[in-house]
This record gives C-alpha cells, structure tokens and sequence, in this order.
C-alpha cells in the first residue's frame, strides 16, 4: 500500500494538465482527435515547501522532511496526496525536486505527477 503524503505546500502552486490525444491531420485543416487509454488526463503539480532552522538540520524543517520522503521512494515508488484543488486523494510520483538554501531558509521546489497503478 502506498505511502501518504501529509506536508501542506505553499498556498501559491500551478498544476498543469495535458490531455492525451492522438490527432489525425486530414488536410484542408481538418483533423480527428481522440483521447489515448483509460486515463486520457493526468495532472501535474508544481509545488513549493519551505522550512526554518538553524543549518536547515533541524529535524521540524517541512523542505528536509518532504526531501526525505521524495528520496525514499526515489521516483518509484507512488505515494497518495490530496491537491488542495478539489480535495479528492490521487497517486503521485515525483520524479525531479530541487533545495536552495537561502540563509536559514530551505526551500524545496517538486513536480507532483499523477499516475495510475
């Protein structure tokens, strides 16, 4: 069973969507469209964490913990989450995060995809 994520990211985040369609070019500007599979659309969330300590070592800094649970599961392994969006839990992975430190500020910026198992 997967994992839950349970840290709030920042209020301001973007979530991207791209439908999956084939498209068939029949001239003259027509075209046929259709959606591929079962799961023609799957969302994409840029979100940020922020946290507070001295060295950014302290063990209550939301970055490092959201940077240890994304390393556990090392873009395998899916893990729940519930977009702020619509409130509803779907399966994500995260295949790229990135930590600046800024002072005794870490910030950590990750792309949530939502996959289906």
């Amino acid at each position: 069973m997967p994992e839950v994520f349970r840290w709030t990211p920042q209020r301001s985040y973007s979530v991207n969507s791209e439908p999956n369609v084939s498209v068939i070019k029949l001239g003259d500007g027509y075209e046929q469209r259709q959606t591929k599979g079962i799961n023609p659309l799957l969302d994409s969330y840029s979100l940020v964490f922020k946290g507070t300590s001295a060295g950014c070592g302290d063990a209550g800094n939301v970055a490092l913990q959201v940077d240890a649970f994304l390393r556990a599961r090392c873009a395998v392994e899916a893990f729940y989450w519930t977009p702020s969006t619509d409130g509803v839990q779907r399966l994500f992975v995260c295949r790229k995060w990135s930590m600046t430190k800024d002072g005794p500020v870490c910030t950590l910026n990750a792309t949530f995809e939502q996959v289906v198992n």
